[in-house]
């Protein structure tokens, strides 16, 4: 395996593509076999056998999707979703509907909108300049979800693909399974490089959301448009226009920044 993608904050989203491109060069059909084999042959072990009492997240992200064959080879079958209704880009929802795994539970979370946004003490939250206030989306979001399915189905176990080269913080646990008070959670392509994660999606011709082909696609991934952290707030703006117009015409009837912008560089506007 051939590995030249580094840390997330490193990489340009033209990087991740030219690599995904061709993604032969970088990792064989057998290394993939092998890292999904041996997650999948590790989630038996720490599940002991009972696959059915264990959930994992899916957003229709890359990591989820290489999380999603593991799953399937380790024979666990529920799956958990959050998104927040109202500032969702409404083609990603619509690949949701189609390609979602079996047996998935959604969780919308219609409490947010851009009335909510318009807050004074939320316009923090707008295309957030720092990891702080982006986590915020993930909370209202992902977390939100976990945390609710957790109350209601009590699962022994909620399975991540959260992996280091990403930023996330793994336990040094055995097979970095961390307790807290509210669950119990497992991590196993925590060690996957990015590399293998495009290889495992590539090979088992899993078919990616609209979101990777939408600019810095492979920088901000899914979520909800407001959460994207691109750059300066026009920049942001514009960038959404350009994906989904409908998002800003929308969000402008209930959010000042977003009318002013239209305003300024939208159809007809004087910037």
């Amino acid at each position: 395996m051939r590995q030249v993608l580094k840390a997330k904050s490193a990489y340009s989203n033209a990087d991740v593509q030219h690599v995904f491109d061709n993604i032969t060069d970088y990792v064989t059909e057998e290394e993939a076999a092998r890292a999904v084999d041996e997650a999948a042959a590790e989630t038996r072990v720490v599940l002991e056998g009972r696959p059915d009492e264990a959930v994992y997240g899916w957003s229709g992200g890359k990591d989820s999707i290489a999380l999603q064959v593991v799953m399937e080879r380790a024979g666990v079958r529920r799956s958990l979703l959050g998104t927040i209704r109202h500032l969702e880009f409404t083609a990603y929802l619509r690949w949701c509907a189609e390609h979602q795994p079996d047996g998935l539970m959604h969780y919308p979370n219609y409490g947010i909108t851009p009335a909510w946004l318009a807050l004074r003490r939320n316009d923090r939250y707008l295309f957030p300049t720092n990891s702080t206030d982006g986590y915020r989306w993930t909370m209202l979001g992902t977390r939100r979800a976990q945390h609710l399915y957790q109350e209601q189905h009590h699962p022994r176990m909620q399975i991540y693909g959260r992996r280091t080269m990403d930023g996330n913080s793994i336990p040094p646990t055995p097979f970095g399974v961390q307790t807290s008070r509210l669950l119990t959670t497992y991590s196993p392509i925590r060690h996957w490089s990015h590399e293998m994660v495009l290889a495992v999606i590539h090979y088992n011709q899993r078919p990616l959301p609209p979101v990777y082909g939408w600019p810095n696609g492979w920088k901000t991934g899914t979520g909800c448009w407001p959460g994207r952290r691109v750059g300066d707030r026009d920049s942001s703006f514009a960038e959404t226009y350009a994906i989904e117009p409908a998002r800003i015409v929308e969000a402008a009837e209930h959010l000042p920044a977003a009318a002013d912008w239209l305003r300024r560089h939208g159809p007809g506007g004087d910037g």
